[in-house]
């Protein structure tokens, strides 16, 4: 079986072909979200991205993100609502967060070198999906006696290993590099309202902190709305859970639920009409003519 596959256009104009969300990797995230398990969504995310993006082209930072809101635009639904305490709701499109990242991003690639140390780094946005803001997250790159590595194609061992050999001193600079404007580039996503008459702007930057709860924003729903749409899909609609878990997206569960509901109201209207009917007196007169 060929599964349906869908195009993303990532940084730089170039397109991947991306397989959709199915219910099973939903399912997983929202269990994620409602145990408050940030390290191992982060982890999730970068395996749905590496499960579902079929096209192997090298991904940065950027891509990944405008990966995870295709699938969610493509296999939920393309509207992020916000509500707040104030009982204001936000309806936000994703696929303009999606846009306006792109139309904005810039590489942000800066290298530092150590001629005493004869250590080379680039740095720029992080490579990993992270809910933490880690500096080494930052580093792409780093070439030490001519030898050059991208940390984001090799393991997490051997990163932490490669990155144990910094001096404490480039440390320092890669910190102080990161915090200038020039290069700490905030990219305005969208405006929301809190309160009456009260707004606030939402950002993207480098703070992976922050990314991350976007991400978590824009994927959170009702874990108990999963296994009801799960219920209805296996024991009213009789489709098997391995084929409602491994084969059918969120939006598509949700229509097949919709169109259930619809053909019950249509039934019970015409059982309605017809008990009327059956039940009708009849109509004074003097009948009809023999």
């Amino acid at each position: 079986m060929i599964d349906y596959t869908f195009p993303v256009i990532i940084t730089n104009s170039r397109e991947v072909l991306c397989k959709e969300l199915k219910n099973v990797h939903y399912k997983n995230i929202q269990k994620l979200i409602q145990n408050n398990d940030n390290e191992n969504l982060c982890k999730y995310f970068e395996a749905i991205i590496k499960d579902l993006c079929i096209t192997k082209e090298p991904l940065n930072y950027i891509d990944k993100f405008i990966i995870l809101l295709a699938l969610r635009m493509v296999s939920v639904n393309g509207v992020l609502e916000i509500s707040t305490k104030s009982e204001i709701k936000n309806t936000i499109q994703i696929g303009t967060i999606s846009k306006t990242i792109l139309e904005n991003f810039f590489p942000n690639t800066t290298t530092i070198k150590s001629d005493e140390n004869n250590i080379k780094i680039d740095i720029g946005y992080p490579y990993l999906i992270s809910n933490k803001n880690l500096l080494f997250d930052k580093i792409h790159t780093i070439e030490i006696d001519g030898k050059r590595v991208a940390l984001n194609l090799i393991s997490q061992e051997e990163r932490d290993q490669i990155l144990s050999l910094i001096p404490a001193s480039i440390s320092k600079t890669i910190l102080k590099e990161i915090k200038k404007t020039k290069d700490y580039k905030q990219i305005k996503l969208f405006t929301y309202f809190y309160d009456e008459g009260k707004k606030a702007d939402y950002y993207f930057s480098f703070d992976s902190t922050k990314n991350f709860d976007l991400l978590k924003m824009i994927f959170s729903d009702s874990l108990q709305n999963c296994y009801y749409y799960e219920y209805i899909c296996v024991s009213k609609l009789h489709i098997s859970l391995y084929d409602y878990l491994y084969y059918m997206t969120p939006v598509e569960s949700i229509l097949q639920i919709k169109t259930l509901s619809r053909e019950i109201k249509e039934q019970n209207d015409a059982q309605k009409k017809a008990a009327q009917t059956t039940n009708k007196p009849p109509t004074p007169g003097l009948g009809a003519p023999r």
